[in-house]
This record gives C-alpha cells, sequence and structure tokens, in this order.
C-alpha cells in the first residue's frame, strides 16, 4: 500500500510535536506529501465588533496568520527532511473542514491527536470531533492517544471472516486492515497481532435443545466452528505471512464486543486497527454497532478503515 497525501489536523502545536515528528518520517519513507490543517472557530460579527472594533474579515485574516506563523516551523522542519508540506487555515467546524479537504484532494490517511476528554465526564476516549473523522471521513482515520509514546511499538488488527461463503475469497475490507497495519509496523518494526473473534452460534442451542449430546460432543462441534474460522482467517492472511512473519494470530471466542477491548489491554496495544462496517454493512452507513461498541471500551490510539465503496456523507 502506498500514501500519496497525509492530512495531519492540528489544534495545539506544542502538543503535537511528536506526532508530526512520526508523520514527517511516515511521509518521507512513503514520498508522500503532508497538508497541516488548522480549522478555527468562525468570526461572529458581534464578537469581531466588541473585541476591536473591526471587521469580521479583518479579524479572521489576523488569526490566520497568526496561525499560518506558528505553522512555519514545521514547513522548515519539512523542507529540510525533504517532503513537501502546505499549511492550511480554514473556519468552521474541525471534522467538517478535515472531510472536505479529504475528499477535494484525495487524500490517503487523516492524522490527529485524540482530544483530552474532559475529566470525570465519560471514559470514552474519543470527544466529539474525532468520533465524526472516524464516523464518515472515507480515508482511514489514525487517532493518537496524547499520552501515548510514538513510535508504535504493539499494533492490533481486528479482522471478520466469513465461514458462511461457499468459496474462499480474500475478504476486501480485511485487506485494508492489513494494509494499514502492515505499513504502521514496517515503518515502526513493531509486533503486530492479528486478532479475529468468533462465536459457535448454534453451540448454547444444542446444549439446550439436544439432551442426549454429551459435554464432549458440544466441544467437538465447538473445535470444528474454531477451525472453520482459523481457515477462513488464515486464507485472509497468508498473503502477508512473509513481510510479516513475526504476526502473531488470535482468535478469542466470544463476542468482538466483549472480548477485543480485554485483549488490548492484556496484550498492552499502542495502537488498534479495525473496520467501521463489517461485512453486512452498506456504503454510506456511517459506522457499525460492534465498531462503535469496541471504541466505547478502548483506551489506545486508532487507526480506523472504512470498507470500499463507502460514501460519506459530507459533501464539498
Amino acid at each position: 500500500m502506498k500514501l500519496n497525501h497525509i492530512l495531519l489536523v492540528s489544534q495545539n502545536i506544542e502538543k503535537e510535536q511528536a506526532l508530526f515528528d512520526w508523520t514527517l518520517a511516515l511521509a518521507k519513507v512513503q514520498q508522500a506529501k503532508v497538508t497541516v490543517l488548522r480549522v478555527l472557530p468562525e468570526v461572529e460579527p458581534g464578537l469581531a465588533a466588541w473585541l476591536s472594533q473591526r471587521q469580521p474579515s479583518e479579524l479572521a485574516q489576523a488569526q490566520r496568520e497568526q496561525a499560518l506563523s506558528e505553522m512555519r516551523p514545521w514547513q522548515q522542519a519539512a523542507q529540510g527532511f525533504g517532503v513537501a508540506l502546505v499549511a492550511r487555515v480554514e473556519f468552521g467546524k474541525l471534522f467538517y473542514k478535515a472531510i472536505q479537504a479529504v475528499i477535494q484532494q484525495g487524500m490517503d490517511l487523516v492524522v490527529k491527536q485524540i482530544d483530552t476528554p474532559e475529566q470525570g465526564v465519560s471514559r470514552i476516549l474519543f470527544g466529539t470531533q474525532d468520533l465524526h473523522l472516524l464516523r464518515k471521513c472515507p480515508c482511514p482515520v489514525l487517532l493518537h492517544k496524547s499520552d501515548a509514546g510514538l513510535p508504535f511499538k504493539r499494533v492490533m488488527a481486528s479482522v471478520d471472516v466469513d465461514i458462511e461463503a461457499e468459496n474462499l475469497v480474500p475478504n476486501r475490507l480485511n485487506q485494508l486492515i492489513l494494509d494499514m497495519a502492515s505499513l504502521v509496523v514496517q515503518h515502526e518494526q513493531a509486533d503486530l497481532t492479528v486478532v479475529h473473534a468468533w462465536q459457535a452460534e448454534a453451540e448454547n442451542l444444542m446444549r439446550y435443545w439436544n439432551s442426549d449430546l454429551s459435554e464432549a460432543d458440544v466441544q467437538r462441534f465447538s473445535e470444528q466452528m474454531r477451525q472453520q474460522h482459523l481457515r477462513a482467517l488464515e486464507y485472509d492472511i497468508a498473503a502477508y505471512r512473509e513481510t510479516l512473519a513475526q504476526m502473531q494470530v488470535l482468535l478469542p471466542k466470544g463476542r468482538a464486543t466483549q472480548v477485543i477491548a480485554p485483549l488490548v489491554e492484556q496484550q498492552q496495544i499502542d495502537l488498534l486497527v479495525m473496520g467501521t462496517l463489517g461485512r453486512s454493512g452498506l456504503p454510506g452507513l456511517v459506522i457499525g454497532n460492534t465498531a462503535e461498541t469496541i471504541l466505547e471500551q478502548i483506551q489506545c490510539s486508532v487507526l480506523v478503515v472504512k470498507p470500499e465503496g463507502f460514501v460519506s456523507p459530507i459533501t464539498v
């Protein structure tokens, strides 16, 4: 997978230096250009008049120049690093302007530091702007936890497989997830774990309806189902075995919404790569229920991938 254009959404340059350095290094390896976007609140006419007796356009221009001045050291650093970087300032809603920039310029990846949540309000890591980006941005979005170190050392890719298909065909969303995970792992020389949560839906029914089956029979059925899931998963990851020789594979039993978050914590994962829509999702939906629930539980950085054909509800 090749990145051509990365969008770094900036809110506080002083607190984002490590993320900028990481993005610059990735862009250098990928020979990609970088756009740094700062989105400022729109200037209300009444506020402009009250502050300085100036026209809103004059105050906005002054704010734009100040923001561009703050980003100038990043432009100089990129120039010295051999990376083409453009600084851009917009006014309005952050997620809206970022997604419009992605659509207009065909960007391949959005990188942003996670908004610091208000203390005591919620355990959910992601703020409103971040969730809008995850739900509605058509390209992959990497949200970095501000107090987590860089580079990433432990990466987990969460995938789903379809064992009911008559013929095994590589799941395209899984390929996109693994492509993005591979890109980060190879850039960081990080450890990669591929996880697929599976269930034997008929197991509980067998226990309930057929008292003649022994526990051994139920266990054999469960193991048969696990082997089917493993076979489908191995088919999806076979192409990555050569380049990711140290890849670890986990098949926890249970619903993804119940087992992924605990695994992320147990494995001390720095970055979780996942898709926002499962195989039953439809293009144009903002996010899947499974992904939404997992995002509410985790406390690490995420890289979220949309399926091909996803249509953002945001328009240019």
